[in-house]
C-alpha cells in the first residue's frame, strides 16, 4: 500500500481574507501541499461576497454557510454555525473526495467534522493547535474562562481521536498538555514565504525611529499596553520615533481615546488594514518591530518581522521564545508589563548599530522557517500515521 497521502481535507473557519495567523497557516500548507502534488481541498467559512467554491494556489476552497459579521474577530454562535456546517458539510463531501486524511486547523471550532469522518469512515485526522483553541488560566477575553470548563469535554474527545496533536511551539504544546496529558503531542512551527519577506538594508541613524506592529485591533492583542509604555517611552529616548499599527478590529475607539488621554496620540499612526501582498514592504519601511500580546501560538507576523531583518521586542508569550532571545536579535517582556514593555522598546530604538545587527541575527534565526520545509514536516507525519 502507498503511504503517502493522495487527498488531503482540511478545515479551518478562518481563512483569508477572514482570521488571522491560523487561516494564512491553511493557505501556506495547502499551496505547499498542493505543489507537491496532492488533492487538497479547504472547508472553511462563508463571507461576504467570497465565492462558494474557488481554486486558490492550485488547492480548492470550500465556504459553508457560517454567521460571520466581522472579518476580524469571529463571535462563539458564529464559530458554533460552522461548526455544525463545516461536519455536515465535510459528511458528504467525504462520500466523493475520500480524502486519505484530515487535517484539522484548531479543535474548536474546526474538530466536529474529522471527528465525525474518523468515527464512520475509519479517516485518521490531525489537530494544529494555534493559540486561543488551548484552555489557559487567565484567558483574554475573562468570559473564556467559562467557555473552556464547558467545552473541555469536548476538547478531550477531538484531541484525543486524532492520531497526532501537533502544536507550534514548545510553549503551547505544554500548555496544552495541562488539559489531556495522554495524548501525542508533537511540536511542528509556523513558517514564512523567505522569497516574499527579505531582508533589507537599514540606516543605524534615521531621522526618525520606525516602529512597526501588526494585528487585529482586539484586546488581546496587547496595544493598550504599548500606548500606556509611551509616555515613559518618550521621556527616556532622545531619539525621535513613531509607530505604526497596522490592522481593524473593534478596540480602536478605545485605543485612540487612551493615546489622546496620555496626550501621546502624535507618536502613533493607525494604518488600518493593509493587503497582503502590502506587507513585506511595511517591514521593511521600519527599524523595529514590537509584539505586545497577551496570549500566541507561533506569531506568523513575527517570523514574518524576523525575515526582513527587524529586531523583535515582544511580550514573552508562547512561541516567542523559540524566536526572539534578549541582546541577540531583541529585547523581551512580561504581558501586559507596559514598564517592562517601555524598557525593551527604549532600549532597541537607542541601539543604533547593535539595532542592525540584532536584524542580522533575526535573519539569522528565521532561515530554518520556510513554509516548505514545514509543509514537508507535516507530509511526513502524515505518512508515518498512514504508515501505521
Amino acid at each position: 500500500m502507498d503511504e503517502t497521502p493522495k487527498k488531503i481535507l482540511m478545515f479551518n473557519h478562518e481563512f483569508p481574507p477572514i482570521g488571522g495567523g491560523g487561516g494564512w497557516v491553511s493557505y501556506f500548507l495547502g499551496k505547499h501541499f498542493a505543489a507537491a502534488g496532492h488533492d487538497v481541498h479547504l472547508i472553511t467559512s462563508s463571507y461576504g461576497d467570497c465565492p462558494a467554491d474557488e481554486e486558490v494556489e492550485g488547492f480548492h476552497v470550500h465556504r459553508v454557510r457560517a454567521l460571520r459579521k466581522n472579518p476580524d474577530v469571529c463571535a462563539v454562535h458564529e464559530m458554533l454555525t460552522y461548526a455544525i456546517s463545516s461536519s455536515l458539510y465535510g459528511l458528504r463531501f467525504a462520500k466523493q473526495f475520500e480524502p486519505d486524511i484530515v487535517q484539522v486547523f484548531f479543535g474548536i471550532p474546526a474538530g466536529g467534522g474529522a471527528y465525525l469522518l474518523r468515527k464512520f469512515r475509519d479517516v485518521p485526522y490531525v489537530v494544529f493547535l494555534g493559540g486561543r483553541d488551548v484552555p489557559r488560566r487567565n484567558p483574554d477575553p475573562p468570559y473564556y474562562r467559562w467557555l473552556y470548563l464547558l467545552l473541555k469535554p469536548v476538547i478531550r474527545s477531538i484531541w484525543g481521536g486524532a492520531s497526532v496533536v501537533v502544536a507550534c511551539s514548545d510553549g503551547l504544546r505544554e500548555l496544552a498538555r495541562e488539559t489531556a496529558s495522554d495524548v501525542r503531542m508533537d511540536v511542528i512551527p509556523d513558517g514564512l514565504d523567505l522569497s516574499r519577506f527579505e531582508p533589507t538594508l537599514r540606516d543605524p541613524c534615521p531621522k526618525r525611529v520606525r516602529i512597526l506592529t501588526i494585528g487585529r485591533l482586539i484586546p488581546r492583542k496587547g496595544f493598550q499596553f504599548l500606548i500606556r509604555a509611551l509616555p515613559q517611552i518618550v521621556e527616556d529616548t532622545a531619539h525621535d520615533f513613531e509607530i505604526e499599527i497596522v490592522g481593524d478590529g473593534p478596540y480602536q475607539k478605545e485605543l485612540l481615546k487612551l493615546a489622546a488621554d496620555l496626550n501621546v496620540a502624535e507618536h502613533i499612526r493607525f494604518a488600518g488594514s493593509v493587503p497582503y501582498s502590502e506587507l513585506p514592504q511595511k517591514y521593511r519601511d521600519a527599524d523595529i518591530f514590537i509584539l505586545p500580546s497577551l496570549a500566541e501560538g507561533m506569531p506568523l507576523v513575527v517570523l514574518e518581522a524576523m525575515g526582513t531583518g527587524l529586531p523583535i521586542a515582544a511580550s514573552r508569550v508562547q512561541g516567542i521564545e523559540e524566536l526572539v532571545a534578549e541582546d541577540v536579535n531583541g529585547a523581551l517582556f512580561d504581558p501586559g508589563d507596559a514598564d517592562g514593555l517601555a524598557r525593551s522598546l527604549v532600549k532597541l530604538i537607542n541601539a543604533g548599530k547593535g539595532r542592525v545587527e540584532m536584524g542580522k541575527a533575526s535573519v539569522e534565526r528565521v532561515e530554518p522557517y520556510d513554509w516548505k520545509h514545514i509543509a514537508d514536516a507535516y507530509l511526513a507525519l502524515y505518512v508515518d500515521i498512514l504508515g501505521e
